[in-house]
């Protein structure tokens, strides 16, 4: 019991970390940055005391440990001197013949690429800390439902700050409600992108059965419990649409409803009685009509965005960052870097001469051209793990089926949202997202333990009592 209630409070501690990063503008800008990760470094070495009970989070956690090893190792290798120049980019033998002293590296910017070492492994951390927290059903149900109350709770924030004080800052230089909805975020982009995770980890909460679902309880008994949490949700979903981000919303919308439909198809009918009668085909059509009707309902502000919104130069950008992959495609021009390569790819016949470009608004593309093809092999290699496991606790899981379901739509989400934009370049979404799946891979391995089952009693209609 002892042992439980620590975990429960690193697991709250963990997730209150990461609801700070999130409320600090999502972590972007110093000392916020820097704030965050002396937050959450605490909660993560506390961690690492926790007892690996089962062989599958053994597994998944050396699989999370190997892989951040690997990326840390990459970046480091980018941006320490070597002693040959032959993988060094070649700026730095221009330097030396301008007489300015130079220290090789592979990183255009070492610097730069150091300083975002952070930002690239932590989260491989709270996803490992996450399976070490999580090794049992109620503390993984405990974790998800406390992600899903965090999000509600920076969407009522955000709520009230655009409603009572829109002229003020908070934690940015830009006030809360200029333009769209952005709430404690700066960018449309970003408060989308955290929203539409909210919904996710929202509507699979909604989606868990009671503990007593059985055909005559649910009849017997209204959930106003599932009521308010599905009503809290559709706030989630309406709060997302006036964020008026095109991609964020559409994708958001899609992934949601099609994940939803997919529990629906799933799951063991413990309906109503007169909703019993319908079929399963006629369930999911209703789950996918009550989200396209939502779009047609409260769809107008991205419709109209969409509509009057000319092209922005990001296929420009795309156009020039291919560029940058092309000619440095082994290693990259170094982790973070972007903003410094960028200019001289950039094409003024496309993009002109004006403004800024510090993203490539496809985090696909830009980790590319930092970390090159090697970067990419690891990215890939993480990616085919964690749908792998997801994909496992859908097969396996029954009464928590919904988690590993919705943890594969938000996944879809971020990856498709990150080809029009950079979600997983705010450290603070990054984190709550690695947190998100850290969670619902532990659902997925969840085993009964030798304890468990001792704990339970056996039935007695066992010995025809």
């Amino acid at each position: 019991m002892r042992n439980d209630r620590l975990r429960h409070a690193l697991l709250l501690s963990l997730i209150a970390a990461i609801g700070s990063a999130l409320t600090m503008n999502g972590a972007v800008a110093a000392p916020y940055r820097q704030i965050a990760v002396l937050l959450l470094i605490i909660p993560l070495i506390s961690t690492l005391g926790t007892r690996i009970e089962q062989p599958a989070t053994r597994r998944l956690f050396r699989w999370s440990m190997a892989l951040a090893g690997a990326f840390l190792g990459l970046a480091l290798v980018q941006s320490m001197p070597l002693s040959s120049g032959s993988l060094a980019h070649p700026v730095w033998d221009q330097l030396s013949d301008l007489g300015i002293a130079t220290q090789r590296t592979i990183s255009v910017a070492p610097s730069t690429t150091l300083s975002g070492i952070p930002a690239l492994i932590l989260p491989f951390c709270v996803f490992a800390a996450m399976l070490l927290l999580c090794q049992d059903k109620r503390t993984a149900l405990l974790a998800w439902k406390a992600l899903a109350v965090l999000g509600l709770l920076l969407t009522a924030l955000s709520a009230f700050l655009e409603l009572a004080f829109p002229e003020i800052t908070f934690f940015s230089r830009f006030e809360v409600g200029r333009g769209a909805f952005n709430g404690v975020f700066v960018n449309r982009n970003t408060t989308a992108a955290f929203l539409g995770l909210t919904a996710f980890a929202t509507a699979a909460w909604v989606t868990l059965p009671r503990r007593d679902t059985t055909p005559e309880t649910v009849a017997e008994r209204f959930d106003w419990g599932r009521i308010i949490l599905a009503a809290l949700m559709f706030l989630v979903l309406i709060a997302l649409i006036t964020t008026r981000s095109r991609a964020g919303v559409t994708l958001a919308l899609i992934c949601v409803t099609l994940a939803m439909a997919m529990v629906v198809a799933l799951r063991p009918d413990y309906s109503r009685q007169h909703v019993r009668r319908l079929s399963v085909r006629a369930k999911v059509f209703l789950t996918l009509g009550s989200g396209v009707a939502l779009f047609i309902a409260f769809g107008e502000p991205v419709v109209s965005r969409i509509a009057v919104t000319s092209d922005d130069g990001r296929l420009c950008v795309w156009m020039a960052t291919l560029q940058m992959i092309e000619e440095r495609p082994i290693l990259g021009w170094g982790f973070g870097t972007f903003a410094d390569v960028f200019p001289q790819f950039r094409d003024p016949d496309c993009l002109g001469t004006h403004g800024a470009w510090t993203r490539a608004h496809n985090s696909h593309l830009e980790f590319l051209a930092g970390m090159g093809l090697m970067g990419g092999l690891l990215w890939l290699i993480a990616l085919i793990v964690l749908v792998h496991t997801l994909l496992s606790g859908v097969q396996m899981r029954r009464s928590l089926q919904a988690i590993p379901v919705l943890s594969l739509g938000a996944l879809a989400f971020v990856l498709l949202h990150s080809v029009l934009d950079f979600p997983l370049q705010i450290p603070g979404v990054a984190l709550y997202f690695a947190a998100l799946m850290g969670a619902g891979c532990a659902v997925s391995i969840l085993t009964r333990s030798a304890k468990t089952i001792r704990r339970r009693p056996l039935p007695k209609t066992i010995y025809g009592k």
